[in-house]
Parts: structure tokens; C-alpha cells; sequence
């Protein structure tokens, strides 16, 4: 009965006011991607991260989330005016510079206190910044003012935690979490990991995807801007088994 009165009420708004007065959440538009060049565009089922929304990489200990989250933002100075990242303490600048990124471009803001976190992250998405990188967790009040703020100005948000509290998995259109598979080990020297990385929630596309990557740490004694980082995709077991039956066939 209750779907009924719903049902009436909704098509009476559409009948004095036009059908697009209401729109279904099914039939709205996926926002505009923002091609991030990494493995990352392949699990978010519109080719890139979304603009305006939020996307959540999480995972404990070492698990390459804070990796990829580095070659996200050297890839955003270099095609966006502003990056900038909200750090809570402990973000080291000189920690990008194996991925190439343009300095120039980069901001970081020391934010010692959540409220100050969430008042600059929610400030700087409605001014326009380009891309901006959440290091620490928001006040949950803030969330609202950030996601609305990014939604108009088109900011592209990634917040980096190990957990999320309920709030702020709640506020997320995409959450990628990753998980340590195994080190990868070559001459008897550690030289990288494998990880998987896996889409468990989409608001902008059906897929919820899979992948695996592979994280190569930089070795030798060389300056650290001389380093060259590499995080590539890597076949799941089961695509190698497909290959191999279709070559057998």
C-alpha cells in the first residue's frame, strides 16, 4: 500500500512539473572521468576516476594503497594547475619524486587537527583544486560541505585510510580495497610486492572489479629523483590458466 502512495505521489510531481522533475539514481549519468593512467581506471567501469566524487583506497599495513595513491597525484601536477594533499602528519614530499612528478604544481597542507583537515579539504574542493589527496581522517560534519564542494568544482578526491570509519565509506562513490598477496623476492633480495587491488563498492558503474598489481621498489645507490617507481597490472591466476587452454585448443 505504501508503494502505491509513493508510487502516485512520484508520478503526480512528474505530471505538474515535467518528467525530469524526478530522476531515478539508476538513470543519472555517470560524472566525468578523469583518465589517471594507472591500473586503477580499469576498475571503475567509466575509464578514470570520477570528477566531483570521492574514492577511498583502503587496506592494512603494506599493501600498495599509498603507492598507487603517490602515482595518482604525480600524474594530477602535471595535468592539473593545483594538487594538493591534506596531511595529517607524515606525508613526505621527497616520497613522489620516483614517480616524476611536476613540483611546481604540488601543495601540501599540514593539517595538525581534524577540523582543520576537513575545513581545508572542504574549502579547497570548492575553490576548484584540480585533484586533492585526503591523508587523514575528516570530521564527519565536514563530509557534506567536501562532497558538494568537489561535486560543483568538478575536484577529483582521494582519501587514503587504512579502515574508514562508517561515514566516510558511506560518503565514498568508489572503494578500492588492497591486500598484500606475497613479496616478490629475486637473487635473495627483496625487490617488491604483489597485491591485490578489488572494486567493493561503485556508485558511478555497475563492474565491481578485480585486479592484481605488482610494485617494484627502487634499488641501488642513485639519488632519489633518479629512482623510477613502477606499479604495473599484472594476469590473475585463473587469466593465465585461460590463455594457456586457448592456446592448447
Amino acid at each position: 500500500m505504501q508503494e502505491v502512495a509513493l508510487e502516485s505521489a512520484i508520478n503526480s510531481i512528474r505530471v505538474r512539473f515535467g518528467s525530469h522533475a524526478l530522476t531515478r539514481a539508476a538513470e543519472l549519468p555517470p560524472p566525468q572521468p578523469w583518465p589517471s593512467r594507472t591500473p586503477i581506471d580499469r576498475l571503475t567501469g567509466i575509464a578514470g576516476l570520477p570528477r566531483g566524487r570521492l574514492a577511498l583506497f583502503t587496506g592494512s599495513g603494506t599493501c600498495g594503497k599509498l603507492t598507487l595513491a603517490l602515482a595518482l597525484l604525480a600524474n594530477a601536477t602535471h595535468e592539473f594547475a593545483h594538487a594538493i594533499v591534506i596531511d595529517g602528519g607524515g606525508f613526505d614530499p621527497l616520497s613522489l619524486l620516483p614517480f616524476s612528478p611536476e613540483l611546481g604544481a604540488l601543495t601540501v597542507v599540514s593539517a595538525p587537527a581534524p577540523e582543520i583537515a576537513g575545513e581545508a579539504a572542504s574549502t579547497l574542493a570548492r575553490a576548484g583544486a584540480g585533484f586533492l589527496l585526503l591523508m587523514c581522517a575528516l570530521p564527519e560534519h565536514w563530509l557534506g560541505l567536501l562532497e558538494s564542494g568537489a561535486n560543483r568544482s568538478g575536484t577529483v578526491l582521494v582519501a587514503v585510510v587504512d579502515a574508514p570509519d562508517r561515514a566516510l565509506a558511506h560518503a565514498s562513490s568508489i572503494s578500492v580495497g588492497f591486500s598484500r598477496r606475497d613479496w616478490i623476492w629475486e637473487r635473495g633480495q627483496m625487490v617488491g610486492l604483489r597485491v591485490s587491488a578489488r572494486c567493493v563498492k561503485n556508485r558511478v558503474a555497475p563492474p565491481l572489479g578485480e585486479t592484481e598489481l605488482e610494485i617494484r621498489y627502487p634499488l641501488g645507490t642513485r639519488e632519489l629523483s633518479d629512482y623510477q617507481a613502477s606499479v604495473a597490472e599484472v594476469p590473475s591466476p585463473i587469466e593465465e590458466l585461460s590463455r594457456c587452454a586457448s592456446a592448447v585448443v
